[in-house]
C-alpha cells in the first residue's frame, strides 16, 4: 500500500541532506568567524528550535510537530506548486542557515558549552532534517511532473512522462511513512533528551 512509484527518492533525500549539512556546517563556520553580541545570539535562539521558553513538555512537544510536521511541509508544498525548480527548498535553506548562525554564535561566545549545544542538538536536527528532506524528494518530482505539464500544453503535446497524480501520492507516502514519524520523534528528542544531554555533557 505505501510502496513508493520512484526508485529514486532515496537517492534524493540523501542529496537533499548533505545539501543541507553542508550549509549548516559552513554557516556554523561563517559565524563562528564574524563574532556576535549577546543580544544578537538570544534574539537568533528565539527563531530557532534550539532555545524555545515560551513553552515545555508536551505543549512544547505539540508546537513542534504542527509547525515542523505539517506547516513547514505544507508550505513547501504551495511552493513546489509554482513551476519553478527547487523553489520549495527555501524552507530548508533557512532552517540550515538559522541553526547554524544560532550553533556558530553559541560556540564563538563560549567554546565548550557551544560546542555541547551542538552536540546535544544533532539528534533532533538531523531526524527532523531527514524527514522535510524526504518531503523535498517527493516535491522535486511533484514540481517537475507540474512544470511538464504546462510546457505540453503549450507545446500541444499530451504526452507526459511524469503524472502528477502518482507524484502527489507518491509525496504523501514519503510524508506519512518518513516524514511525520521523524518529526514526531525529533519533537520528543528536542523537548526531552537534547536538556538531558546537555546537562550530562556540561
Amino acid at each position: 500500500m505505501l510502496k513508493i512509484q520512484d526508485n529514486t527518492y532515496i537517492k534524493r533525500t540523501l542529496e537533499f541532506f548533505i545539501v543541507s549539512i553542508l550549509i549548516t556546517i559552513i554557516t556554523v563556520i561563517l559565524a563562528i568567524i564574524f563574532s556576535p553580541s549577546a543580544e544578537t545570539f538570544n534574539n537568533m535562539l528565539s527563531d530557532t528550535n534550539l532555545n524555545n521558553s515560551e513553552a515545555s513538555g508536551l505543549e512544547k512537544v505539540l508546537q513542534y510537530i504542527i509547525n515542523n510536521g505539517f506547516r513547514v511541509p505544507f508550505q513547501m508544498l504551495i511552493l513546489a506548486i509554482i513551476p519553478i525548480p527547487f523553489l520549495y527548498y527555501i524552507n530548508i535553506m533557512s532552517t540550515s542557515i538559522l541553526t547554524g548562525i544560532a550553533l556558530g554564535f553559541a560556540i564563538s561566545l563560549d567554546a565548550f558549552k557551544g560546542s555541547m549545544m551542538l552536540i546535544s542538538s544533532l539528534p533532533y536536527f538531523i531526524l527532523e532534517d531527514i524527514g522535510l528532506c524526504a518531503v523535498a524528494s517527493g516535491l522535486f518530482l511533484f514540481n517537475k511532473a507540474i512544470i511538464n505539464k504546462i510546457i505540453s500544453f503549450f507545446k500541444h503535446d499530451k504526452s507526459q512522462t511524469i503524472s502528477v497524480k502518482v507524484a502527489f501520492t507518491n509525496l504523501l507516502k514519503m510524508y506519512f511513512s518518513i516524514t511525520l514519524p521523524c518529526i514526531i520523534i525529533a519533537a520528543f528528542m528536542e523537548t526531552y533528551v537534547a536538556n538531558i544531554l546537555f546537562d550530562l555533557l556540561t
